[in-house]
């Protein structure tokens, strides 16, 4: 999905923004440094995990539960940085940055990439 197509399905989970972080691919579509992404990954407070019945979601190997169709969610919202960009917040550029070179994976290149291009002309 594009960024027009993720904002709408985000906003029709009518999810409190104040209550959870829009992570990795997410947020960098979100500031333009990607042109799609395939689901959204957030990272809630433990206070909407609980509203939500996070727990009783299916989850997967790394931790992610599935609330909704296409959104995985992890419950430590506490520990991720963001910044807000249309008003959603945003997993930081450093946290994504920090962990995709951590994974390495060949999908993370490109993104790896995009992220550093941004920074050195941000900063």
């Amino acid at each position: 999905m594009n960024r027009e197509e993720f904002v709408a399905a985000l906003s029709a989970l009518n999810l409190p923004k104040t209550e959870y972080v829009i992570l990795s691919g997410g947020s960098l579509l979100m500031r333009g440094l990607r042109t799609s992404t395939a689901d959204m990954d957030l990272s809630a407070s433990k206070k909407l995990a609980l509203e939500l019945d996070l727990y009783n979601c299916p989850q997967d190997k790394d931790g992610m539960y599935t609330p909704f169709e296409n959104v995985q969610m992890r419950d430590d919202m506490a520990n991720f940085h963001f910044d807000v960009i249309d008003g959603f917040q945003c997993e930081s550029l450093d946290d994504i940055l920090r962990q995709k070179r951590e994974w390495n994976r060949p999908k993370d290149q490109a993104d790896i990439r995009a992220i550093e291009e941004y920074l050195k002309t941000s900063r």
